[in-house]
């Protein structure tokens, strides 16, 4: 075994997936499971990043955008779209992707910098790297704190 294989301690196992074309992940231990929407209920004056509810297998569970809370530009949530199942503690929330790239190791997460906040507000823990790009660790239990303090999204 090489011995660069062997100085490269991976500590954090994380679920990669996409927003907006950029590169995102959640600790393993959050993430459940990825399901395509069939049916969901829209929720008469709720935040605009909570999209709706849906039943999954007999759990109300609902659903989130979380692009502009970090930033990014929105993207139409419907029938079809893929979502990746989150949970902390006994709490799931489905938060809408574009696709899922896997289960990854990764070293510790670096910090993020001043610029990197601004960017994605308080919804990340910090940055991994992978193949040469920074990836964004999210935190799940803050992401599902957004959803139950309804946080308005980035810029407003």
């Amino acid at each position: 075994m090489a011995t660069e294989v062997l100085d490269q301690v991976r500590t954090v196992r994380a679920c990669l997936f996409t927003l907006a074309g950029e590169l995102f992940a959640v600790e393993v231990r959050h993430a459940r499971e990825v399901v395509v929407l069939e049916e969901y209920t829209t929720v008469p004056l709720a935040p605009p990043h909570l999209v709706g509810v849906a039943n999954l297998r007999g759990y109300i569970l609902p659903i989130l955008d979380i692009r502009p809370l970090l930033g990014l530009a929105g993207q139409r949530v419907g029938r079809g779209s893929k979502v990746l199942v989150i949970a902390a503690g006994t709490v799931q929330v489905a938060v809408a992707i574009e696709g899922v790239l896997g289960l990854e190791w990764f070293a510790d997460p670096v910090a993020f910098g001043d610029a990197a906040r601004r960017q994605h507000g308080e919804l990340g823990v910090g940055l991994l790297e992978r193949k040469g790009r920074l990836v964004t660790l999210l935190n799940a239990p803050k992401i599902l704190e957004a959803l139950r303090l309804g946080v308005p999204a980035k810029g407003d």
